[in-house]
C-alpha cells in the first residue's frame, strides 16, 4: 500500500493552505511526518503542480513524480478524474501497488493510529471504498427543501412521522482520508454512488475541512489545543 496526497496549489478561497504554516511547520510536513510512522505503507507520495509544494514534500520524506497535469490541477478536478488520470503513473512508481491510502493535504489532526486502523480495517474486510466518516449533525431524514413555489417540503416525506431515536444513523463525508484498491475504484464515475463503501467513523475534532479563513482558524485553535495538552 502507498499514501497519496493531492495537494494542488491554486486555492483562491485560503491562498497557500496546503503549505501554510501550523505551529511552526506547513501543515502538509505534520501529515508527512505522521505518514512516515504508519506500518505497511511502501511509499508516501505527493501530487502537485506547485514547486513550493513539491519542496516541503520531498524536504519531508515525500516522493514527487513531476508536476502534475494541469487539467488536474484546477478546482474542477475531483477525486475520480484523479483515480483515473493521476494515480496510475503513481501506482507504477510503487512497484505496480494497487492499495492506496489517499489522503487530504490539510488532514494533521489525524493521529498516526487512526491511519494504522483505517489500514487494517481495509485489509480485513476488502471494500470497494473505505471513506473517513463523521456522523450527520443534524438528520437528512427530516431535512426541508423548496418546491416549485417556494414553500418547504419534507425531502423524504416517509421519515417526518418516525421519532429522532429511530431514524437511520446518516454520516458526511469527514474530508481527511480513504483507502481503496485504485484498479477496482477506477470502473466507476462516483466514489459516493457505488457499492461497497464501507464508512470509517473518526472523532469529530479530528476533522476540519479547510475551505475559509475561519476553517483555517478552528484547525490552528484545534492544533495548539492538542499540543498543549500534551
Amino acid at each position: 500500500m502507498f499514501a497519496y496526497i493531492p495537494a494542488r496549489g491554486g486555492s483562491k478561497r485560503v491562498p497557500g493552505k496546503n503549505i501554510r504554516t501550523l505551529g511552526g511547520r506547513p501543515v502538509l510536513a505534520h501529515v508527512l511526518q505522521t505518514l512516515q510512522k504508519v506500518p505497511g505503507l511502501t511509499d508516501v507520495f505527493v501530487s502537485t503542480d506547485d514547486p513550493a509544494i513539491a519542496r516541503v514534500a520531498e524536504t519531508n520524506g515525500a516522493r514527487w513524480l513531476g508536476p502534475r497535469d494541469p487539467e488536474l490541477s484546477n478546482d474542477k478536478a475531483g477525486f475520480i478524474d484523479l483515480i483515473h488520470r493521476d494515480i496510475p503513473r503513481h501506482a507504477d512508481a510503487a512497484n505496480g501497488a494497487r492499495d492506496v491510502l489517499f489522503v487530504l493535504a490539510l488532514a494533521a489532526l489525524v493521529p498516526g493510529k487512526v491511519f494504522a486502523a483505517a489500514c487494517e480495517a481495509f485489509q480485513r474486510h476488502r471494500p470497494n471504498l473505505l471513506m473517513s466518516v463523521v456522523p450527520c449533525t443534524k438528520s437528512p431524514y427530516w431535512s426541508l427543501v423548496p418546491d416549485a413555489t417556494g414553500h418547504l417540503v419534507p425531502l423524504f416525506p416517509e421519515w417526518v412521522y418516525v421519532n429522532s431515536q429511530d431514524l437511520p444513523v446518516a454520516y458526511d463525508d469527514a474530508g481527511l482520508f480513504y483507502v481503496f484498491d485504485w484498479y477496482v475504484l477506477k470502473s466507476y464515475d462516483s466514489h459516493k454512488n457505488m457499492p461497497g463503501l464501507l464508512p470509517f467513523p473518526v472523532d469529530r475534532s479530528h476533522a476540519i475541512d479547510v475551505d475559509t479563513e475561519d476553517d483555517w482558524n478552528r484547525l490552528e485553535t484545534a492544533f495548539r489545543q492538542r499540543h498543549c495538552a500534551s
